[in-house]
């Protein structure tokens, strides 16, 4: 059973993403649209933006970027950030974003499932990234120093990206095909799909138009006041990049950048700045509702809100909701890398009371499959949801196998996520995930990464990790690891502070093993030797409980 989406679908325009955006404005081009938080005289219009993104792509086309090519960007926020991702999709190339906190491993890692040819970094993330180029074979002739604060320095023998300016002008390329929009990659956002390593989504010209055209065309997207956006959350990452890439410069909304989040600055530049919108993670949200700094900063600017990347309880939303503006909705969203954002929603001015993630999107189908793969032909029975339309990507980059098990013969992509559509709302509820992602501040953690990282230490022979509830409610959760030393090695010769020490030293912060290190004779398993996580997980729960009476 099919559950549609409902209501008129907005038309998709089949173009590319710069001639969707430049094309034909329908707001002052000479308004600020991106304006860096911390120094407003540095802002950006649209006019602006589409001369320096033609300067880029000339640029870009003389340093040698190739159509296809993966251009891949290493920084932290900054309002060049967009202008960059639109430069190098407007090139022909596709982008590619990496958390500044990655290791040499990851950034490796990263580079070779990208397939990345250009690097464009931070001079302080210089140096791991080097060690990765130099694995992975990118010269340094491709690589670009990305110095937009006013300390930083380009190192001997590196080029600033402001060289690139230096080529005159180039247009875009151009096309105005279905065909064309659907199979040409705009970006490679990095997803651990439903499980196992992080991998490359293909996301298209059309993937990103559609996920704009189905929220924030005038059919759908009916705000009463002006629109003012922050943004905090990190500009790799699919949870914004649409948002933040795509949709602002087509909406010509004022939008405040953040270099990185930063809670009480956070709430003082929303008061600062009388920003209307909040699109916050789960870990954000509780965060603000914990605070104490409610007392301090005002949010009454703020006329929507809405929360995903993971679950977040009712009460939560209630505790936030109270210090907006009156009558303002603060409402759960549904989505993922796969589907280029945002699934399900409620829109404006809807709100919910009751933890729901809303309805989908105009446009996207849904169906939900039991344990056995056959469909749930009920409301109000749960199940895998599984999606298909516009927004969903093609699949990952060079992973035939993560497609096989990903995509059924229908074309949905299955999501790991089990739910059920409530018969008397048609209200969609998330109740739990059978993918094995440990979610960490929104992140997702992938435990076989972590498992692969522990396997390579000389005194350990096998390992698990899964997922516990984290110290702090603000994190959400954090990796434990089931670790089996080698014969012949006592406890005093491998620790949980050695286990914990191996694995902050190869990957990033928050993918260390802050939920513990626990030492076992034996990981249980399955007669194929598939870990039986549930019952590792099972044991977590009864220490979270403690002995009943």
């Amino acid at each position: 059973m099919v559950f549609p989406a409902t209501g008129p679908v907005p038309e998709i325009p089949n173009k590319d993403i710069c001639s969707w955006i430049f094309d034909e404005p329908k707001y002052d081009v000479n308004k600020p649209i991106f304006v860096d938080a911390t120094n407003t005289s540095r802002s950006i219009s649209h006019v602006q933006a589409r001369k320096i993104i033609r300067q880029l792509i000339a640029g870009l086309h003389k340093a040698g970027v190739k159509r296809g090519d993966c251009v891949l960007i290493h920084s932290f926020n900054d309002i060049y950030y967009p202008i960059f991702f639109l430069a190098i999709t407007g090139a022909g190339a596709v982008f590619a974003g990496s958390n500044p906190g990655y290791t040499p491993l990851e950034l490796r890692h990263h580079a070779k499932i990208t397939n990345a040819r250009f690097l464009i970094s931070e001079p302080e993330l210089l140096e791991p990234l080097l060690e990765a180029a130099n694995e992975t074979g990118i010269p340094r002739s491709h690589i670009r120093i990305f110095n937009t604060q006013p300390s930083q320095t380009i190192p001997a023998g590196f080029l600033s990206w402001t060289e690139l300016l230096d080529h005159g002008e180039e247009d875009w390329v151009r096309f105005d095909s279905l065909a064309t929009s659907t199979t040409t990659p705009a970006a490679y956002f990095t997803s651990s799909g439903t499980t196992g390593l992080p991998k490359a989504a293909i996301t298209s010209h059309r993937n990103l138009i559609a996920q704009h055209e189905l929220i924030y065309s005038p059919t759908v997207y009916k705000r009463t006041y002006e629109v003012i956006n922050i943004y905090p959350l990190p500009m790799f990452h699919a949870a914004i990049a649409p948002r933040c890439h795509t949709s602002t410069l087509k909406l010509g909304e004022t939008s405040y950048v953040m270099r990185r989040f930063d809670l009480e600055t956070y709430l003082a530049n929303i008061e600062k700045f009388k920003v209307t919108e909040l699109y916050l993670v789960s870990a954000m949200a509780v965060a603000i509702a914990m605070s104490p700094l409610l007392k301090k900063y005002s949010l009454r600017s703020i006329r929507a809100g809405l929360a995903g990347a993971a679950p977040l309880s009712k009460e939560t939303q209630a505790a936030i909701r109270v210090y907006l503006a009156p009558g303002a909705p603060f409402c759960q969203v549904m989505g993922m890398t796969e589907v280029s954002c945002i699934l399900t929603m409620f829109p404006w001015p809807e709100d919910d009371v009751t933890g729901s993630v809303g309805r989908p999107i105009p446009g996207v189908e849904l169906k939900l499959v039991d344990d056995a793969g056959a469909d749930i032909t009920a409301y109000d029975v749960a199940g895998e949801m599984c999606v298909r339309g516009p927004t969903v990507v093609s699949g990952y980059l060079n992973n035939p196998r993560a497609n096989a098990e990903s995509f059924d013969a229908d074309g949905f992509y299955h999501t790991g996520d089990i739910m059920y559509c409530a018969g008397h709302s048609k209200l969609w509820y998330v109740v739990d995930r059978k993918k094995e992602l440990i979610k960490v501040r929104g992140f997702q953690v992938a435990p076989p990464e972590i498992e692969a990282v522990l396997l390579t230490h000389p005194d350990i022979v096998d390992a698990a990790v899964i997922g516990v509830p984290a110290a702090s409610a603000l994190d959400g959760e954090a990796p434990r690891a089931y670790v089996v030393r080698r014969p012949g090695v006592s406890p005093a010769e491998l620790t949980d502070r050695d286990v914990y020490d191996w694995v902050a030293g190869k990957l990033t912060k928050y993918k260390r093993l802050d939920g513990g290190v626990q030492f076992r004779d034996v990981i249980p398993k399955n007669a194929s030797g598939k870990i039986l996580k549930r019952i590792l997980r099972d044991e977590a729960k009864k220490e979270v409980a403690g002995p009943k009476l």
